[in-house]
């Protein structure tokens, strides 16, 4: 994958037990985030230069690190950030459907990633899709990555997401791949322990165990 040989710290977290997973899945959130001191002054050029040719602190490539953010300040500590609850949340939903334990468990049956792979313009705050070539862009890199770990299902937490990997999946005819997407609000947000009609009912948190019960019927 040409775009992770110029940016390796955006490849995904994949869990010490994710061969062995009872059900291999995929998670994907939105984008990665930069410190606000960055706030635009990232774009497209992303695509073609290094990350070591930004010459960012060290503070700043850890924030784009998420396998090293899963690892070290998740799975391995116990100072719970709210900033990480989406990881917790996914682990605990996880462990609880196949046994696997709490969070810090459960994580190294999953892999996790973010679909767009470049840096939001703007430090927490949602990315801006610049154009169709972009949305393919972000669809090769996930075609390339599915084909690598070959999950049976993934999970999109991040509906803008979601949105682009199906227009371009379906332009694309990619309907094996499309079969086994499937979208859940954000772990992080106030939909996930709240009922939503769009899912007969369910909080995300339900739709997310729902998932992963019936992963063909979603």
């Amino acid at each position: 994958m040409i775009l992770l040989a110029l940016h390796p710290e955006l490849s995904p977290f994949i869990g010490k037990n994710y061969p062995q997973a009872p059900l291999k899945v995929l998670f994907l959130g939105e984008s990665h985030y930069l410190p606000a001191a960055y706030n635009h002054k990232v774009g497209q050029e992303w695509y073609e230069r290094s990350t070591a040719s930004y010459s960012f602190t060290t503070e700043a490539l850890a924030w784009l690190n998420t396998a090293a953010i899963i690892r070290h300040d998740v799975i391995e500590s116990n100072c719970k950030n709210p900033a990480h609850n989406i990881y917790r949340n996914i682990g605990k939903v996880y462990g609880e459907v196949f046994a696997k334990g709490n969070y810090p468990q459960a994580l190294e049956y999953i892999a996790f990633g973010n679909y767009f792979l470049r840096p939001a313009e703007v430090c927490g705050e949602s990315i801006v899709i610049n154009g169709w070539e972009e949305e393919v862009r972000s669809f090769q890199q996930l075609v390339a990555l599915e084909k690598q770990l070959q999950p049976a299902l993934i999970v999109f937490v991040s509906k803008k997401a979601y949105e682009s990997f199906v227009r371009v999946a379906q332009a694309e005819g990619a309907t094996a791949l499309l079969a086994k997407a499937k979208s859940v609000p954000h772990p992080n947000s106030a939909w996930w322990n709240r009922s939503i009609t769009q899912y007969e009912g369910r909080s995300g948190k339900e739709e997310l165990e729902r998932a992963l019960r019936n992963p063909l019927s979603c």
